[in-house]
Parts: C-alpha cells; structure tokens; sequence
C-alpha cells in the first residue's frame, strides 16, 4: 500500500514540475511575441537617397559649328577639354575647363596665294613642290558655374545641367611647314599669315548630367554656345597689306559629351530607421 502511494505521489510531482516548466515555456514565448510585435513589427526602414558634395573631373569632346564671323573664316571643328568641378550638396557647381581647338576646314586659305602656285602648292628650298594645308588651331578656356536639377529622387546628384561660363578664346589659321624647306612659311613670316584672334568670351551649355554611385557609368552632354568678342592681334596681314583692326564676333555652336570621373564626399543613400 506504501508503495502505491509513493508511486502516485511521485507521478504527481512530476506532473507538476512539468506543468511548471510548460508554463514557463509559454510565458517566455508570449513575452518574445509581445516585445516583436511591440518593438520590431513597428520598426520600419526608409531609404533616403541626399545629393552629395562632389568632386568632378570631366575629359569632353565637342563637335563645333562656327557662326557669325567664324564662319567666314572656318568650316566645321573639334575640341577635346578638360574640366575640373565641385558639385555641392544643394547641387550648384562651380569649376574651370580649357579645351584645344583644331579642324581642316579652313575657308580664307587664299591669304598664302602670293607665295604659292595656282594649284595652292609651295617651291621648296630643293624646288619641289610641297603641300600644306591651313587647319584651324586654337584654344579657350572658361571658369563655369552652374546648377543640377534633378528629376528623379533616387538619383538626386542627376538631371538637367544648365552652365554659364565667362574666359577666354583664340584661334587662327595654322601653317605647318619646316622651316629648312620653306622660308617663306618661316615661324617669323607665318605671323604675317596666320591672323591670329583672340579676346573674352562667354558660354552657355544645357543639356543633362548623370552621376552613377559606382562612378564608371557616370556622363554628361548637351549643347554647347559660345561667343567671343576677339580682334586681330597681328601688327600687319601679308595678304590685306594692312592691319586688321575689325572687331569681330566668332560665335559657335556645339554637341558636347564629357565622360564624368566623381570623387563622393560622402555616400549618398542612407537608411533611416522608425520605430
């Protein structure tokens, strides 16, 4: 009879320890569901995307148009240019850029026909008969200010690009010749020939600018116009026989794409958490 009695109150406690330890468990799981649901399902995160403060060095290439005055001079031009930007955060930049101008378009190829044959050819020093062509040679260079605007907000650092800039441009025609063969197209009497323009400048370039966060991707383009207000800087022209004192307006037109190397300040996607 004992025995049966220590049986069933042994059972007994059993049964308790485990109702204990089973009601333990549950209370632990409640409490995990509770502090989840309460804490963490009422977190949420929201990913901003910032424009960025940027640092921006941008080789271009463009293709010219001449107009006005230019165009009587030149045909159809190149440019190769580098600039150096700094975008800031509410996306305004500022920067500088000089470009090299050159093309074989030359219309006012006739100012060497005193010194060379009918068919536009030269007498060298051995008597032969040598070619050279005039080219358009030049450079300018701008200090640039501008703005971003972007369109969408993930890609806040990209947009429509709108820049000003105010320098400097010259350009004249170009008469490559070796001195030991062709005197006459000397460095000292090329002057003579080459008329030689410069004077200030103002631009204008609109178009779109992207910024790709991993930077290989990032480019911009648009059209580019140009206005100089330059002058004739050589004491006397071989083939006028005079000095040319006209003002002139060399005005330009061009499609530019500039390949975009950004240096970030900062990351411009964060995360934010609510709770």
């Amino acid at each position: 009879m004992r025995l049966f009695q220590k049986y069933f109150r042994a059972r007994s406690m059993m049964r308790l320890i485990v109702t204990k330890r089973v009601s333990l468990l549950l209370c632990l799981c409640a409490s995990g569901m509770w502090y989840y649901t309460t804490v963490y399902a009422s977190e949420s995160i929201s990913r901003k995307f910032e424009p960025n403060a940027t640092l921006i060095i941008s080789p271009a290439y463009a293709a010219r148009f001449p107009l006005v005055h230019l165009a009587d001079r030149f045909g159809f031009g190149n440019q190769v240019s580098l600039g150096v930007f700094y975008k800031f955060q509410n996306n305004w930049l500022i920067g500088a850029e000089g470009g090299f101008l050159f093309g074989s378009r030359v219309h006012e190829g006739y100012v060497t026909d005193y010194i060379s044959t009918s068919q536009g050819q030269f007498i060298s020093q051995d008597n032969r008969l040598l070619n050279v062509r005039p080219q358009l040679r030049g450079f300018d260079f701008f200090f640039r200010f501008g703005r971003v605007f972007p369109l969408n907000e993930k890609f806040p650092d990209a947009g429509l690009l709108v820049v000003a800039g105010a320098g400097f441009l010259q350009h004249k025609i170009a008469l490559d010749a070796r001195e030991n063969l062709l005197p006459q197209l000397s460095k000292i009497y090329r002057k003579g020939y080459d008329r030689l323009c410069n004077g200030p400048a103002l631009s204008l370039l609109t178009g779109g600018l992207f910024l790709d966060r991993k930077k290989l991707y990032s480019f911009y383009g648009g059209v580019q116009l140009d206005a100089a207000y330059t002058q004739n800087r050589r004491p006397f022209d071989f083939y006028e026989q005079r000095k040319l004192n006209e003002k002139r307006i060399d005005m330009s037109i061009g499609f530019r794409l500039g390949w975009v190397l950004p240096i970030y300040q900062h990351a411009s996607e964060k995360e934010y958490f609510y709770y």
